[in-house]
């Protein structure tokens, strides 16, 4: 590889990063704005050039989201490829938990833009619901079909239906203005 070439590479990482970090920002403003002091990373993915993972980092450890309010934890990781200065979501886990530990998880929000296993096509976005069906089966095996949605929708969810407390009485707007948009800004 040539010199220029290094410089062209270091160049095209650094503005990948930018866009990755402004995607994080945008979701971070929301964040801090409505639920939580907890800030979201952003950190490259080794051997995956362009693609990086938007979560929260504490001592070099994954780690959820704390939330107003309650003691439940959100897990957020979010893979993205940045494309033409635009955020590609390769995939999302949100996992609303008890607490901090993984195996808590109450409900969790899915999605993968291609199919992990060709064998079983269940729906790229998804939901799972941590319990037990009438059968005596676990329901978290489940891909219950949802639509690809923004952390802001999740949010949403989180106040209305599991007692997270809003930072404030305009919440609701803020989560709408920061989720317009949402196809063009990460697509």
């Amino acid at each position: 590889m040539s010199p220029g070439s290094c410089a062209s590479a270091r160049t095209g990482t650094k503005l990948s990063r930018r866009v990755a970090q402004g995607l994080a920002d945008h979701l971070n403003g929301a964040l801090n704005r409505t639920v939580t002091d907890s800030r979201l990373s952003v950190e490259p993915i080794v051997g995956y050039p362009g693609g990086f993972e938007l979560t929260r980092v504490v001592d070099g450890d994954d780690v959820p989201l704390e939330l107003d309010g309650t003691t439940a934890r959100l897990y957020v990781q979010q893979i993205v490829v940045v494309e033409d200065d635009r955020c590609r979501t390769e995939s999302y886990s949100y996992r609303l938990q008890e607490d901090v530990s993984p195996k808590s998880w109450m409900i969790r929000w899915e999605y993968r833009r291609d199919p992990p296993r060709a064998d079983y096509p269940y729906a790229r976005g998804h939901v799972h619901l941590n319990g037990t069906l009438f059968n005596g089966k676990p329901a978290g095996h489940l891909h219950v079909p949802a639509p690809k949605m923004p952390l802001e929708l999740i949010i949403r969810h989180l106040i209305t239906e599991w007692d997270v407390k809003p930072r404030t009485d305009n919440w609701e707007a803020i989560l709408e203005d920061s989720a317009a948009g949402f196809d063009t800004k990460s697509h």
